[in-house]
């Protein structure tokens, strides 16, 4: 080895995270000390043998792995830079790993392999579970007194404290929106929390897929007559059983019409497709809206965002990335397409069988079409 690959290979060394290297046909070419230690293999064991073996090492070593090392996707897709996070279990002990990957390149910029980074993200996933765990019970705590307040000034407007000025009641009025709006906001953040302590429990049942899709859409109607837009249910064919939640797909399109609702504009039409798709039911929301950059499309699925123009633009920004959690609960994916001007279309499938469940991870975003 030459003095230059000597000092290359010590920088490697000295990183403080996993670093492993294939060429274009798979096989090793280089693995630091960081991955050996984190990996707990021995680096000069692995070298020029074939990445499918150490995956399934990786699979018969660990006793449980979360996201899996099937490194079939980055090596298909050479040119394209892939990012996940992985939870290896060994013994009683877990640690959790970011896994980014990019193409590998030669002096004349020519792809000749693929290099895999890893970071240990353990610490930074138990503060992500501390905050939750916080927020949950905080969250908590506020629905409450919310819901007792509100019950208070429901009795009132309804007489049963003897009658009120009609400004009383304006006044009284304005208290009772706003709690229902903070009781909305609450339960939002309760939701978030739960999914991401992995405390949601589906009430799973054999059920038509139709029936949480109808009364989501009648569950809005309301809101859509007060902004002019027509929700309208695309014909359907029979649909097979699927075993699902009930509310909770009910909630995911209800959070789904709600968004296209708020950026049609008035007199404008906002449909729901339901369909089957081999062993997948799918449900898609497509409105006539001013659409989404490009550049806004990862952050569509996102926790407190609002990309887009509405002048009914309000809420949490809570509600898609519910959705997302919900669908992936359910072992579905969820993805956007849109274009500016051209209104967007938001899909979810989720499997027929509990089989399938947790088969598919959410998508961020797809394509632009």
């Amino acid at each position: 080895m030459s003095n230059d690959a000597q000092f290359v290979a010590g920088v490697l060394d000295s990183v403080p995270g996993g670093i492993l290297a294939v060429d274009n046909a798979a096989r090793i070419i280089y693995l630091n000390r960081g991955f050996a230690d984190t990996f707990q293999v021995a680096a000069g064991d692995w070298m020029h043998r074939p990445l499918a073996e150490l995956a399934r090492h990786f699979q018969s070593s660990f006793s449980c792995v979360d996201g899996h090392f099937d490194f079939t996707a980055c090596i298909s897709q050479p040119d394209l830079p892939k990012s996940r996070e992985l939870a290896l279990t060994r013994g009683d002990s877990t640690i959790y790993l970011r896994e980014d990957s990019g193409p590998l390149h030669d002096a004349r910029q020519a792809v000749v392999g693929r290099v895999f980074a890893y970071r240990d993200i353990s610490r930074e996933k138990a503060i992500d579970h501390m905050k939750s765990e916080f927020i949950g019970t905080a969250s908590h705590e506020l629905r409450t007194p919310m819901t007792s307040i509100k019950g208070a000034i429901d009795l009132v407007l309804s007489g049963f404290a003897g009658d009120v000025s009609a400004d009383i009641r304006e006044l009284l009025a304005i208290g009772q929106k706003n709690c229902e709006r903070l009781i909305r906001l609450v339960n939002e953040i309760l939701d978030i929390a739960k999914i991401e302590a992995g405390k949601v429990k589906l009430k799973l049942e054999s059920i038509d897929p139709f029936i949480p899709v109808e009364d989501a859409v009648r569950a809005v109607a309301s809101f859509a007559g007060q902004h002019g837009v027509k929700v309208v249910i695309e014909s359907r064919d029979v649909l097979p059983p699927a075993v699902l939640d009930k509310d909770r797909i009910e909630q995911v399109v209800i959070n789904l019409v709600s968004n296209a609702i708020k950026f049609s504009p008035a007199n404008g039409e906002v449909r729901v497709r339901v369909a089957c798709d081999g062993p997948w039911f799918q449900c898609s929301v497509i409105d006539q809206g001013c659409g989404i950059a490009e550049s806004d499309l990862p952050k569509v699925f996102g926790k407190f965002q609002q990309v887009g123009d509405s002048p009914r633009m309000g809420g949490s920004g809570l509600g898609l990335a519910i959705a997302k959690g919900l669908v992936g609960e359910h072992g579905g994916g969820i993805w956007v397409e849109s274009q500016v001007g051209r209104g967007s279309s938001f899909s979810f499938r989720i499997p027929l069988s509990g089989s399938e469940r947790k088969s598919e991870p959410s998508e961020a975003a797809a394509s632009v079409h």
